[in-house]
């Protein structure tokens, strides 16, 4: 493990693997991908299984044992202490401690809703994609991943202490996290089937949930959700092109129908009103 840097493990444990008890001198994020045993300490032990995450702090013993019958794979990111210590501010040591004071230690991790897991997951996946490659910038996408992952465990993408029966497919939940994903990233390209795919659901099922829950079709939410942040763009900037892009919308003549349709005026005639006073 080199000093100060962040790097991705994978493990897959033989049916007889044996570990021994031991300490590492970096932290770790782990995703069990496979399988099922134990995590062990000195005072405790937890059961693990398929989709589980774990934090480990860098001087903790402990190990993991396996099933038999099906044993452990995991993925890892392991964060050096250095690495952590060293950004500005303490930020990244910030959101580390927080995130784990949101469970003991040792304890299970599970995933709020199926969208959360597989948005975790598929930063697991990059990390490891990026660390294979090795393409140009590679470390500073581990970066990237391993510090978006700190992100999601300190706003409580996970939940500690539900036992495994929180594992189990809730389309409702799942669909939840989605939306609010949606509230709070209308600038990305949050396409239906991709959505969708995240959220182990069939579009048409995806479409249903969302509908029941907020009223509306998937694509006219977006679009609303998306000029509610373009008019935030707008008062705060003036700018009509960055609005529109900023907001999502990558093509500026359908940002001014979508707009004026929603808004019963064009962006210049919004800014124009916002000038004069005539706009809350």
């Amino acid at each position: 493990m080199p000093e100060g840097e962040i790097r991705m493990v994978e493990s897959h444990h033989a049916a007889d693997f044996v570990m021994a008890m031991d300490t590492w001198p970096f932290h770790k994020i782990c995703w069990v991908a496979v399988g099922r045993g134990t995590l062990e300490w000195s005072q405790g032990k937890v059961v693990l299984e398929a989709n589980d995450f774990l934090l480990l702090p860098a001087g903790w013993a402990h190990r993991f044992v396996d099933d038999t019958k099906e044993p452990l794979t995991l993925m890892i990111v392991c964060i050096s202490e250095k690495y952590i210590s060293q950004r500005p501010s303490g930020q990244l040591a910030s959101l580390w401690t927080a995130a784990l004071d949101l469970a003991p230690l040792g304890q299970v991790r599970t995933a709020r809703t199926g969208f959360h897991r597989s948005s975790l997951i598929e930063r697991f996946r990059l990390g490891l994609r990026e660390q294979e490659n090795q393409d140009l910038g590679w470390e500073t996408a581990l970066e990237l991943v391993a510090q978006r992952l700190l992100l999601n465990f300190a706003r409580g993408y996970t939940e500690s202490g539900q036992g495994h029966t929180s594992k189990g497919p809730n389309s409702q939940q799942t669909v939840t996290g989605a939306i609010a994903y949606v509230d709070a990233h209308v600038y990305e390209n949050l396409q239906i089937n991709d959505m969708a795919d995240r959220c182990q659901l069939s579009p048409r099922r995806f479409t249903d949930l969302f509908k029941q829950q907020t009223g509306e079709t998937y694509n006219h939410y977006l679009s609303r959700k998306r000029i509610e942040y373009a008019c935030r763009r707008l008062n705060e900037t003036g700018h009509i092109l960055y609005a529109c892009h900023e907001s999502g919308f990558n093509d500026l003549a359908y940002f001014y129908r979508v707009f004026k349709k929603a808004i019963g005026m064009t962006p210049g005639e919004y800014l124009k009103g916002r000038s004069m006073g005539g706009q809350d």
